[in-house]
């Protein structure tokens, strides 16, 4: 009888195994992860049907709570049968066990196999440290099964990432995950309003030019001086501009920095709107002419009617006098 219980568990979870191994590779083969874009349209897209991508992880989950669910059955049955017997014949001719007692034996024939204390000395082992000696104690029932269960787990997780692959990849998980965070940020910007980058910039009114003096004053000065004047870094009020001079590349400048001169990238501590009302601020000190000002750096560029563009045009230096 026991055997013929073995034999019906084993069926049961490999019926299990192989119908949601066989689920999981036909999802995972319709829901494999594309290769990361960048496009604000393909994340918000590719946020949509995330729920899809991930429904073949879903299915490897379902397979692990199955197993689990045939080795708790098999637990009862097994506990039910060792019940039925311990009350059928041993118990025949005595007493009812009290519930005390009943746990008292069930507990140790099935959840620890513990041997009693005044039987101890069959199992004791010849080892001796120090006056500490070992018994032979058979390991607990429930931590045998969670030893079974975890090698069920890991040949399904072989099968499925090895074997069948219709498991994702670490890179396929990576680049719906990145796809999920920039259609997130995508959604907060434009709830919070700050759809501001180097290609929509604008210059900001007289409210932003002043927070702008303010970062300016706090995180700049140090580089570019109280007004603008240049220090170890560039004049930010003549019209010479090394990295272009438009309000796009000003905008541009500040927010990736420049690595290999020394000026950190600012777009991690700056909202996108405070770095426009940091660049409309630097915009707006063009021409003061500050005292103890640099030398001109870079070339020269000229405003033009033309919106949202780089317009920097390089001018012959030796026409054009020093200031």
């Amino acid at each position: 009888m026991r055997k013929v219980r073995i034999y019906i568990i084993l069926v049961l979870a490999l019926l299990v195994v192989l119908f949601g191994g066989v689920a999981a590779w036909n999802q995972g083969t319709t829901t494999a992860a594309p290769v990361a874009t960048t496009t604000a349209e393909t994340a918000a897209a590719v946020a949509k049907k995330a729920p899809a991508a991930f429904t073949s992880a879903g299915n490897l989950l379902y397979i692990i709570v199955g197993v689990l669910l045939v080795m708790i059955l098999s637990m009862v049955i097994s506990i039910y049968f060792r019940v039925n017997k311990l009350m059928k014949h041993e118990f025949a001719n005595e007493p009812p066990l009290t519930l005390g007692q009943w746990w008292a034996s069930l507990n140790q024939r099935v959840f620890t196999k513990a041997v009693p204390v005044e039987k101890e000395e069959d199992i004791l082992l010849d080892h001796d440290y120090d006056g500490i000696k070992e018994l032979d104690n058979s390991l607990p029932p429930w931590w045998k099964w969670g030893f079974y269960f975890t090698i069920v787990v890991a040949v399904v997780y072989f099968v499925r990432f090895h074997v069948v692959g219709s498991g994702p990849t670490p890179e396929e998980e990576y680049n719906t995950e990145m796809k999920i965070a920039a259609a997130q940020m995508e959604e907060l910007r434009k709830s919070s309003g700050e759809m501001v980058d180097e290609k929509t910039v604008t210059m900001a009114d007289a409210a932003g030019i002043a927070e702008g003096k303010q970062i300016f004053q706090k995180s700049c000065f140090m580089c570019h001086g109280s007004n603008g004047e240049g220090g170890v870094g560039p004049n930010l009020t003549d019209e010479y501009w090394i990295h272009g001079g438009s309000i796009n590349d000003v905008f541009k400048t500040i927010k990736y920095g420049v690595i290999d001169k020394g000026m950190q990238a600012w777009e991690k501590q700056f909202s996108p709107t405070e770095l426009k009302n940091l660049t409309s601020y630097i915009k707006s000190i063009q021409g003061t002419n500050p005292a103890n000002a640099k030398a001109p750096q870079g070339d020269v560029y000229k405003e033009t009617a033309t919106a949202g563009k780089d317009t920097t045009a390089p001018v012959d230096k030796g026409s054009i006098s020093m200031k």
